[in-house]
């Protein structure tokens, strides 16, 4: 009776919704992974549908990386978004038998299986077909792997690649060449001392920027971090080739001088983003300082071209870039109308150049001025004039800022979240009251706690951060 039952019900999902319905479905879940391996794992329609469909992938470069990067060329042929990133513990992740490697003795052979259908592992964190004892012998993602990647994703618009130590200019020509609609391309190498930057660096030099040059015309995002083989070559060929471009981002690379932002400037006039951080945040030995420090030769004369060509740039990072000054940022007030302006560390700043970015900048949400040495209330009275928008300002360690200035930022910027203020030796409880009491939106305070009386404490209570608790 019971079986009688279960064949005549009726499939209506299936029986009623087309392919593309189920697909698009399935699009609106590309957040959500688990609810996707759910999915995949009502029928075998359902199933195939559920690969053919999935875009995005995030995955560890560790244990056996490049088979795991022909495992997802195989089962995911429209991919477009992949995040691959070593840092990731394969210790973490649960274990997948690769094709000649020895069973796991902790699944059974029918989970093992289901779980390799389902394709449920290789959208997770990381994929390890090691246990845990033989972590120290893993392997990263190479050349190899990322030729694969490339040549069977070509419709790839997005690919992160974060400490793969093992990747060289091979692996990202082969990228350039074969992914012509590459949109975003984030390579990231961190390092906790300059002995081990060779060990972690990604091996790329000149020729990848020149085959992405060459290639990669719809790029719109590049973002290098703690690059030491990049020169103004490399970059040059990424301004003449990538128009598109509207982010970009250099940290620590250091080989890089005015002549590579001419190109940029020039050549990628869409530019909306630009991040460049300097390496005073680098613990390294001081002869290893010396030698970075007169490498990095970024300066007023490569931000002044950026303002004179990229008119739609409105943000702009220049963290610890110790030779761009005054003039810089009066170019930039010019030409463009910036939202978030982050100049933290640049010692040549003055109140000339913080003013002309008040004045034109009359839409700057967020200012980010700390460790200015040069910086007085005259700017911060500009800012309160001009930029009634602001919402976030830091002005730790500015030694000469008081609360004279603090008051007139407090009664122009209205709307005001965020203010931190510590180091700041001329800010007193009265320049903090000031800003609880006034900045009505405001949400967070970051200041010393010996520098807060009992009553501001009581009235702001909710928005106060300290620096330390037992100051």
């Amino acid at each position: 009776m019971a079986a009688a039952m279960r064949r005549g019900r009726r499939d209506l999902i299936n029986g009623m919704l087309p392919d593309e319905l189920l697909i698009d479905i399935f699009g609106h879940l590309e957040c959500s992974k688990s609810s996707r391996d759910a999915c995949a794992l009502v029928c075998h329609r359902w199933h195939s549908l559920e690969r053919a469909s999935r875009r995005s992938v995030r995955m560890g470069a560790s244990g056996n990386a490049d088979q795991l990067a022909r495992l997802l060329v195989d089962r995911f042929p429209s991919l477009c978004s992949i995040f691959v990133d070593e840092r990731l513990p394969a210790a973490l992740c649960p274990q997948i038998r690769f094709p000649g490697s020895p069973a796991s003795s902790g699944r059974k052979p029918r989970a093992r299986k289901a779980l390799a259908k389902s394709g449920t592992d290789v959208h997770g964190t990381v994929l390890s077909s090691e246990s845990e004892e033989m972590d120290s012998d893993r392997s990263s993602l190479s050349d190899a792997g990322l030729t694969v990647v490339s040549r069977g994703c070509q419709k790839l618009e997005k690919l992160s690649l974060i400490w793969c130590s093992s990747i060289t200019s091979l692996g990202l020509q082969s990228v350039a060449a074969n992914c012509s609609i590459l949109r975003s391309l984030d390579l990231q190498v961190y390092y906790l001392l300059y002995v081990l930057l060779e060990e972690f660096c990604i091996s790329a030099t000149d020729d990848a920027l020149e085959a992405i040059g060459s290639f990669s015309s719809s790029l719109e995002l590049l973002a290098l971090y703690s690059f030491q083989k990049f020169t103004d070559k490399g970059l040059t060929a990424i301004g003449e080739g990538c128009k598109r471009l509207k982010n970009l981002m250099l940290s620590d690379c250091y080989f890089l001088t005015d002549k590579s932002l001419l190109a940029i400037a020039s050549g990628c006039t869409e530019l909306t983003h630009l991040e460049i951080n300097g390496c005073h945040n680098i613990a390294v030995a001081e002869e290893v300082r010396s030698s970075m420090e007169t490498s990095f030769q970024i300066g007023d004369k490569g931000i002044i071209s950026v303002g004179e060509h990229c008119k739609r740039l409105v943000d702009l990072s220049l963290r610890f870039c110790d030779r761009v000054g005054d003039d810089a940022l009066v170019a930039i007030s010019r030409g463009c109308s910036l939202q978030s302006l982050n100049v933290s560390g640049c010692h040549k700043i003055t109140d000339v150049g913080l003013t002309a970015v008040a004045r034109g900048c009359p839409e700057l949400v967020f200012l980010d001025v700390s460790v200015l040495q040069n910086l007085s209330d005259m700017a911060l009275e500009e800012v309160g004039q001009s930029c009634p928008l602001l919402k976030d300002i830091v002005l730790s360690h500015c030694p000469q800022v008081t609360d004279t200035g603090l008051a007139h930022l407090a009664n122009g910027c209205a709307q005001l979240q965020s203010c931190q203020m510590v180091y700041c030796p001329h800010i007193t409880s009265a320049g903090v009251a000031t800003v609880v009491s006034v900045c009505t939106s405001i949400k967070k305070v970051l200041i010393e706690k010996w520098k807060v009386s009992q009553r501001t404490r009581r009235k702001g209570a909710s928005v106060l951060s300290f620096l330390c608790v037992d100051l």
